[in-house]
């Protein structure tokens, strides 16, 4: 507001907030804070009185996995040797997997039919309507309000809490929870490298038989063709049948000279035409299908090294395939360690003999508080609506 005295401007201050303005509007609205606060009070005080106790009961456990470090390192030299590659750690916690099973729905849904938690934890079961169940609200409450799992950072340990109105109630279902953890953690012991051992067996199962097969049909086309080692009795009969044909021709040219100088009844010729005749025997006998082990015929060779090297690329195909059979299941074993988790329970819950939740003291104290604010914010509010009223009067009179 501005107002002009001796030809000048002069600014006018209106309205100053100062702490005793303040003061005044409290102490003219005294009866109205203290009437509130008084009312926050002891509503505060009715409803602290009006909560039920609440009893926590804990258990803490902690997760532990196989070290794979000092497991696999016996097994490090003679893998080398067997040309096995050994499985690396993995590097999902186990802390994380353990807590997942426990926040898992599957967890609580055991814990409530086990304890038969179905109706009793939901006060008003007849106010649930379709399409809820009964079991799907009571799990929903388990899950929010009953059941909470946390874990400590630099420790690990994991700590399983429950809420409720019962302490031995409460201890029940932390103890509970930590049962049915080491059964699920059994469970699960079936892992995705245990299904595949179990498919590899069965498939060794299978390879092995094949090799015990090939290796009896083997057996038995040794002893029908009577070949025992193709390549070296192959080199053995054709260097003996080299031999006796240069014996033969030699012997040949021998007994058709002698026998144009001699007569046919010579000793000497006589003793020529037996040795070719037995040379002639001899070469037939290689030609002519054998009767000993010691080699095959010619006219029998061929056919018979290629059906042996058959039954042999068989055989050692289906060796190679079993032997890396052998060698998956047993990187899939060593595994098996990585996949294995345990649990050790530090603490198991016990019934608390004093209650969790809540706090009366604090209701009450927040709650006159609470009243004690609104109580004063209510008496500004109302100072200021009269400060509105007075000024819009004094604007509607006319002016003098």
């Amino acid at each position: 507001m501005m107002k002009e005295r001796e030809n000048q401007i002069i600014p006018v201050e209106e309205d100053e907030i100062s702490l005793l303005d303040l003061f005044v509007v409290l102490w003219k609205k005294k009866f109205l804070i203290l009437g509130i606060t008084l009312i926050a009070a002891v509503g505060s005080v009715v409803y602290a009185l009006l909560q039920v106790n609440l009893y926590s009961a804990s258990a803490t456990v902690l997760p532990i996995s196989k070290d794979q470090s000092s497991n696999l390192s016996q097994y490090s030299s003679l893998a080398q040797m067997a040309g096995i590659t050994l499985p690396t750690t993995g590097q999902s916690s186990p802390v994380a997997k353990i807590q997942a099973i426990l926040k898992s729905r599957t967890l609580a849904e055991r814990i409530i039919q086990d304890l038969k938690l179905t109706g009793s934890l939901i006060k008003e079961p007849e106010s649930i309507k379709p399409p809820r169940t009964l079991l799907g609200v009571t799990l929903d409450y388990f899950r929010e309000e009953v059941f909470t799992v946390s874990v400590d950072e630099k420790t690990g340990i994991i700590t399983v809490s429950a809420l409720t109105e019962d302490p031995e109630l409460s201890r029940d279902i932390a103890n509970r929870a930590v049962i049915l953890l080491e059964s699920i953690l059994n469970e699960k012991a079936m892992t995705v490298s245990k299904k595949n051992r179990l498919l590899l067996e069965s498939q060794i199962a299978e390879q092995e038989a094949k090799v015990k097969s090939l290796q009896n049909d083997l057996t038995e086309y040794q002893k029908s063709t009577r070949i025992l080692t193709p390549q070296g009795q192959v080199e053995q009969t054709m260097a003996l049948y080299s031999s006796l044909i240069q014996q033969k021709i030699s012997t040949e040219i021998e007994l058709s000279r002698l026998e144009s100088a001699l007569s046919v009844d010579n000793p000497k010729i006589i003793a020529l035409k037996t040795q070719l005749e037995a040379v002639n025997q001899q070469i037939d006998s290689l030609i002519q299908p054998s009767q000993t082990l010691n080699r095959p015929s010619l006219m029998d060779t061929p056919e018979a090294v290629i059906r042996y090297q058959n039954i042999m690329q068989e055989l050692e195909i289906a060796s190679k395939i079993y032997g890396g059979l052998l060698a998956s299941l047993e990187n899939l074993k060593l595994t098996e360690v990585e996949d294995t988790l345990f649990v050790e329970i530090i603490d198991s819950a016990i019934a608390p003999e004093e209650k969790s939740k809540p706090s009366r003291a604090i209701i009450c104290i927040v709650g006159t508080m609470a009243g004690f604010f609104l109580s004063v914010l209510l008496a500004f509010i109302l100072n200021a609506w009269k400060n509105v009223k007075v000024e819009f009067k004094n604007r509607l009179k006319p002016e003098t």
